[in-house]
């Protein structure tokens, strides 16, 4: 019965919902019709309403566009200003390192070309090999040796001055006494007055004592020594150094002189053998 009751029903609800939308259809023609222009301004309302809307939507998109664009762009930036910094440090190591070591080089190779081409002597271009451990800054070895024709007794020397003469000699390598060991004797001549002597290292100390200079020698602080050529061990000319101190005793027959040496011992690079 209730099923039956269900089915009867059912038609009348449905014949009732479309006379509800007909009769709303009916309505919306007749306002349609009489009220045309508060449906046309309903309609204006409504589309300026969407425009607004998709005018909204349109710049927060196109802002947002821009938005992530800048993003990438900054980082792009970033990595950019990376990249120039890292080569401006490049740049700048390479200034400070390689490009002045590059301009004090050929400085120091072009006075050793002018100091070689003004020497009257035959110079055999040499490298420093070691200085000896127990004689340090006394003693130093060089490259060359009896293989390629050195000798004992022959002098070595820069641009600078003179440094010393090889004392041993082996197949491959040379030994040499600088002019700042003790047992070094040099003689020696004051550029300025032609008064003579002998200069006598005083080892450590890198300075040295110009012996024999009588007393009434007229030498000054600052005088430039050279070689004497006396004895024939050393060429005349060489400079050797310049005077320290001077000291004037009433009762001694000698000066007390200590001297500069010419050469920087700590700083040897070029050096040169005269050969007889």
């Amino acid at each position: 019965m209730a099923e039956e009751t269900k089915i009867k029903h059912r038609p009348r609800s449905e014949v009732l919902l479309l006379m509800v939308l007909l009769t709303g259809s009916l309505f919306l023609m007749l306002f349609s019709h009489y009220r045309s222009e508060s449906v046309t301004r309903f309609r204006e309302r409504s589309y300026l309403t969407v425009e607004s809307v998709q005018l909204v939507f349109y710049h927060l998109r196109s802002e947002g566009i821009g938005f992530l664009s800048d993003i990438g762009q900054v980082s792009e930036l970033r990595e950019e200003n990376k990249t120039l910094k890292r080569k401006i440090a490049e740049l700048s190591f390479k200034e400070e390192s390689y490009y002045r070591q590059i301009v004090a080089d050929n400085r120091r190779l072009t006075g050793l070309l002018e100091f070689k081409e003004k020497q009257p002597y035959s110079l055999v271009p040499v490298k420093l090999t070691a200085y000896s451990p127990e004689d340090y800054f006394k003693i130093i070895y060089i490259d060359q040796g009896s293989r390629k024709g050195i000798e004992k007794g022959m002098v070595v020397v820069n641009a600078q001055g003179l440094v010393g003469r090889i004392v041993e000699v082996y197949p491959r390598q040379s030994k040499v006494l600088l002019v700042i060991d003790e047992r070094s004797k040099v003689g020696v001549r004051d550029r300025q007055t032609g008064d003579v002597g002998v200069l006598q290292g005083r080892g450590k100390e890198g300075t040295g004592d110009l012996k024999y200079l009588l007393n009434k020698a007229e030498v000054v602080i600052g005088g430039e020594l050279i070689t004497s050529g006396l004895g024939g061990l050393f060429p005349e000319g060489i400079p050797v150094g310049k005077i320290l101190t001077v000291v004037r005793k009433p009762y001694s027959i000698f000066l007390e002189v200590k001297v500069l040496p010419a050469v920087d011992f700590g700083k040897l690079e070029e050096i040169f053998l005269i050969r007889k």
